[in-house]
């Protein structure tokens, strides 16, 4: 018996023994016990695949640790061995690989001369993946051969390929069988949208490539590189990237805009175009935040080196000038190289999560059936000899391979007539006029080379009609009107007779090519990985006239060709594990191909680190770690970062792009969970047509927008009702009582802040070491600050408890997570995950209030268990709402007190913070002494706020707000037309402050929303907790960059916004830590 069958007969008897074994444990043994009796020759019509993969994701999901530990067992056991499915390095070619050469590699600019880079990138045709093996799936390298065909079938005895295409491929044009609609299309039975296939087609794009006049040859790497992006070669990767009108390096490591590097995509249905320019577009977004972050502090102002060269490049430059000049020549093109591979690094990390988050999800299934479980292909395994499961070792994809992706039988009805309109227009241009059946491959090739071979400027590529604008760019509206087009065209069902006859030429030259490599038999490639050849046609397709017309063709079933076997096989039917439902031999195999795919990158695997990557941009391209609404997908977080306007917070076409919505809303139905997503396609934005929200920075414009609610709506008021009573009925309740009590208890608030603020700077200090031992050290962000408002709402006003099990650090998490929702809410990537966090968070808060409220003493609340956990005593706060509040019900008097306090919290700690960065600049410590002195004389208004006030007038916590016009207005466009009612605008209180008349007050603030933010608390409180952190003795900023924020300013729809970023890399509205030092 094989280890693996030893492991898996143990795993089965782990869930089975256990007292509740899950349903899909049951269905799976029938299929595990076949695959155990016959591991050499597996009935896949069994789904054990399915089964298995089922299974991991109940058990991967469950609460059950056990159940977990075996899901991760099973999964680490199913990837070693899908990924052995194929051998590595490769058995066999097409022709002799060059090994024995070494692969030209244009290394990036180091920006020490002489000297190697120090951070991984990948080599523009695939070269040097495997060091050792340099050449192993480089560009122009030739395919691999994973099966040798010893089918004695003599080619003259096979079948016409015409005649092979027109009796089992060709699609009908009108109904003959179950399933087919009037014009002979079947619909895709698992929902499966057009966009998947659009993706498809940058998949296969980006590892097949043969070369036309040497087919041996793949002309592009064997990686999922986005080669289809960036290019196969030097000149094809220089081509895309962002120069100067001087030729020299951009600086900033972008490409151009909305650019992509292989033309062959021009000529496919037109989403797949657009999910091009989506890439490009995040590349550039990442590239900028990776220079705007500057991890390591090295990246240099690009404009200040250009300007330092032409200085120094000067006829009159002096010898020091042109030594400059020479050096910023250098750090240019050096740090030009490390953004723009740093970016190719994550972006290459975004496009291989979405294949095996949503393409892989929309295969099994998993995002129809509710399930954000994923396969891990990825992950670092040691096998049960204690040797580590192989990663990062290369990978050369195979004629095998190439054949199974020839996924035609899928076009939909709307991108057939593309396709049709396409053909015609291209063969017109070449003088050929002939039906599409009567199309011979010379005639093809001569108009289709023609077509790629026109313009050889990137820059000013098009495709479906298009136009760019004067930037390069093409308009938001066009890409996304593709998009969503695409994700609302189902797609067509994988079936023998279902590729359309404008394909006929295209079918044609994938048999012969098949001929001509001398591929395998279907049943040689089956029982190349592992399953139970065929025994009878009509056992490889039951339905009688497919499977009759093959023998017809064949004779033998041991004749069927693989490329023909694959697309004409009977096909899956939709359940658990199949969601793709393409025919059993292609579903076995694509799922090996994943694995083998990536895990044999090294630069998704043992090189996919945050240094190489940055911390940010390894942060940024993982998975959800909350609940997004997308079951996994990581494709939704591109829609909503890049269309904003277009694609609206909880659209069900961001969520499920690759699923057709008519039939996600069915299947959501079933599950009662439809209703949290919004199902009607997303209309055009009112106002700026190209969806980018107006920008107001006028002093006068801004002060008038922010005083004048009745004119322009927030929506903290429906974003704080979404989350306390839900996205139906988003209403707030009566807060008045909660209000006065607030009020009437407002003279003790300024003691409890002044005491906690003593306490945590004398706890969470740490002291210097050695001679210095009255230096200390705190942070006084993370440990005093944020700190302060958890305690006054757990201590004093809810009554919840703070301890080892209910840390300090996660309270603040939620109070950043409610204001960040209720207030900052502006970017739809976040929305799903802050409004769920904010909703379970007040779902906790009002439990344990109310169980407060509804508890007739102090004394009881303190000694009931309150079942999951103890409460500490009643509050006094809650003592009197108790009290006067004793005719309204426990859970409105809960939801108001969270409607008063929680929302602004953060907003609250982030003002402090702003203001003690403020003060604590060694130019201020005049200022910041004066506002100490008046704190400690009593006298915190007038003079004392006019400080506090002007800091946050400099650096204020709230960059900007958004607001929406209630009616038309007198506000003007850009294009001199007025804003509408309806139409959304930004408020930059930046710009507004910066730009203000003499003698204007300065704006700092965007309004009074919430108890902590009102000018009776912020004005009693704020100034004695700042005073009480200025009054250390020899106050300092601690050193090095833990002594200031990290932090950046980003455009957000044309108004600075600033952004924190945290240790692990996240990027967060709020400060995360600053430390000070001072002396005891």
């Amino acid at each position: 018996m094989s280890s693996f069958e030893a492991v898996i007969r143990k795993k089965l008897v782990d869930v089975v023994d256990e007292l509740k074994p899950i349903s899909q444990t049951i269905k799976s043994l029938p299929s595990i016990e076949n695959a155990l009796n016959h591991p050499e020759g597996i009935n896949d019509r069994l789904l054990l695949l399915e089964n298995l993969l089922t299974l991991m994701s109940e058990l991967g999901t469950s609460t059950n640790e056990k159940y977990r530990e075996i899901s991760s067992d099973l999964q680490r056991l199913t990837i070693d061995f899908l990924y052995k499915d194929l051998p590595h390095p490769p058995s066999g070619y097409l022709a002799l690989p060059p090994f024995s050469q070494t692969p030209p590699v244009e290394a990036p600019t180091s920006y020490t001369p002489g000297s190697y880079v120090n951070y991984a990138y990948r080599s523009a045709d695939g070269s040097y993946y495997n060091p050792l093996i340099p050449s192993m799936g480089q560009a122009g390298t030739p395919y691999a051969r994973s099966v040798p065909g010893t089918a004695q079938t003599n080619l003259k005895n096979l079948p016409d390929p015409g005649l092979v295409f027109d009796t089992l491929l060709k699609r009908p044009t009108k109904a003959e069988g179950s399933g087919e609609e009037e014009d002979g299309f079947t619909p895709h039975p698992g929902g499966v949208s057009s966009l998947f296939f659009a993706l498809a087609d940058l998949i296969i794009h980006s590892i097949f490539n043969t070369k036309t006049q040497n087919p041996t040859v793949n002309n592009t790497s064997s990686y999922l590189d986005l080669s289809v992006l960036y290019g196969s070669s030097e000149k094809e990767v220089q081509s895309v990237r962002r120069k100067d009108d001087k030729g020299r390096p951009d600086g900033t490591g972008r490409l151009y805009e909305d650019v992509f590097a292989d033309s062959r995509l021009l000529l496919m249905p037109p989403a797949a175009c657009a999910l091009l320019v989506l890439f490009s577009r995040n590349h550039n977004f990442v590239a900028q935040r990776i220079l705007q972050i500057n991890e390591w502090n090295t990246y240099k102002n690009p404009e200040s080196l250009k300007a330092q060269i032409d200085k120094g490049s000067s006829s009159a430059a002096s010898d020091e000038e042109q030594t400059a000049a020479a050096q910023a020549r250098i750090a240019l093109q050096a740090q030009d190289d490390e953004i723009f591979h740093r970016s190719r690094l994550v972006n290459c990390g975004f496009f291989m999560k979405v294949i095996l988050g949503d393409y892989v999800g929309a295969i099994l299934g998993l995002a129809r059936d509710g399930s954000s479980w994923r396969l891990d292909p990825l992950v670092e395994m040691r096998r049960l000899s204690h040797e580590f499961s192989p990663r990062g070792e290369g990978n050369v994809v195979s004629i095998e391979f190439n054949l199974l992706y020839r996924w035609h039988a899928t076009l939909s009805r709307q991108d057939k007539k593309w396709t049709e309109k396409m053909f015609q227009e291209t063969l017109q241009k070449d003088g050929i006029n002939v039906q599409f059946d009567q199309l011979n491959p010379s005639q093809f090739f001569m108009a289709a080379g023609k077509a790629l071979g026109q313009n050889k400027d990137v820059r000013t590529w098009t495709f479906d009609g298009l136009k760019r604008d004067g930037s390069g760019s093409f308009s938001d509206a066009d890409i996304v009107k593709i998009l969503q087009d695409s994700t609302s065209y189902r797609a067509g069902a994988f079936r023998a007779r279902g590729i359309p006859d404008v394909l006929r030429v295209i079918e044609i030259l994938g048999i012969e090519q098949a001929r001509g490599w001398g591929a395998c038999s279907l049943n040689e490639f089956r029982k190349f990985i592992g399953l139970k050849p065929y025994k009878s046609f009509k056992e490889w397709n039951n339905d009688d006239s497919v499977a009759k017309a093959a023998e017809v063709l064949y004779k033998d079933i041991d004749n069927l060709e693989l490329h023909v076997g694959m697309q004409a096989e009977q096909a899956k039917v939709p359940g658990p594990g199949a969601g793709l439902c393409p025919g059993y031999t292609i579903s076995r195999s694509i799922l090996a191909d994943a694995v083998c795919l990536t895990r044999g990158d090294r630069f998704l695997t043992v090189d996919f680190t945050p240094f190489n990557l940055t911390t940010w941009g390894f942060a940024d391209c993982q998975y959800p770690t909350a609940p997004d609404g997308s079951y996994g997908g990581m494709l939704t977080k591109l829609l909503f970062r890049h269309f904003p306007a277009y694609y609206p917070a909880r659209s069900a076409y961001a969520h499920f792009p690759f699923l057709d919505p008519v039939y996600m809303e069915k299947e959501l139905q079933k599950r009662g969970i439809a209703d949290q997503y919004i199902w009607t396609r997303p209309r055009p934005p009112v106002g700026v047509q190209e969806g980018e929200v107006l920008v107001i920075n006028n002093y006068e414009e801004v002060t008038k927008i922010l005083s004048a609610p009745q004119d322009w709506r927030s929506d903290y008021d429906i974003k704080l009702g979404t989350v306390v009573a839900g996205l139906k009925s988003p209403n707030l309740p009566d807060m008045t009582l909660v209000n006065k009590l607030l009020h009437d208890s407002s003279d003790k608030w300024p003691s409890f802040f002044v005491r906690q603020t003593q306490n945590l700077l004398k706890d969470r200090c740490v002291g210097h070491a050695g001679s210095q031992a009255n230096l200390k050290f705190v942070d006084i962000v993370s440990d005093v600050i944020n700190v302060l408002p958890v305690r006054w709402i757990c201590q004093e006003l809810a009554g919840l408890e703070l301890g080892k099990d209910y840390p300090e650090s996660e309270y603040i998490t939620e109070l950043n997570n409610v204001c960040r929702y209720v207030f900052l809410d502006w970017d739809p990537v976040y929305d799903w995950q802050l409004r769920e966090s904010s909703t379970n968070f007040f779902r906790e808060f009002n439990k344990d209030v109310k169980h407060h409220l509804e508890t007739e003493s102090g004394f009881i609340s303190n000694t009931i268990s309150h079942f999951k956990k103890p409460l500490p005593k009643r509050p006094a706060f809650l003592e009197r709402l108790h009290k006067e509040g004793h005719e309204r019900r426990a859970d409105e008097l809960a939801t108001a007190l969270f409607c008063a306090v929680v929302p602004t919290a953060a907003h609250w700690a982030q003002n402090v913070a702003h203001i003690v960065n403020y003060f604590i600049e060694a130019g201020r410590i005049e200022e910041r002494a004066e506002l100490v002195a008046l704190v400690k004389e009593g006298k915190i208004d007038g003079r004392a706020m006019d400080l506090i006030k002007n800091a946050l007038v400099v650096d204020p916590a709230v960059f900007a707000a958004q607001r929406t016009a209630l009616r038309g207005t007198s506000i003007a466009r850009r294009d001199g037309s007025n804003v509408v009612a309806g139409e959304t605008v930004f408020v930059d209180i930046f710009e507004a402050n910066a730009n203000r008349p003499n003698g204007k007050p300065g704006i700092h603030t965007a309004g009074e929303h919430g108890y902590l933010l009102s000018s009776e608390f912020f004005e009693r409180v704020t100034p004695l907790v700042v005073a009480e952190i200025l009054a250390l003795s020899n106050l300092q900023r601690g050193p090095g960059a833990s002594g200031v924020f990290t932090r950046f300013t980003q455009n957000l729809h044309g108004a600075p916004e600033q952004v924190y970023v945290d240790a692990r890399g996240g990027l967060t509205p709020f400060p995360t830590s600053l430390t000070i030092s001072f002396t005891s």
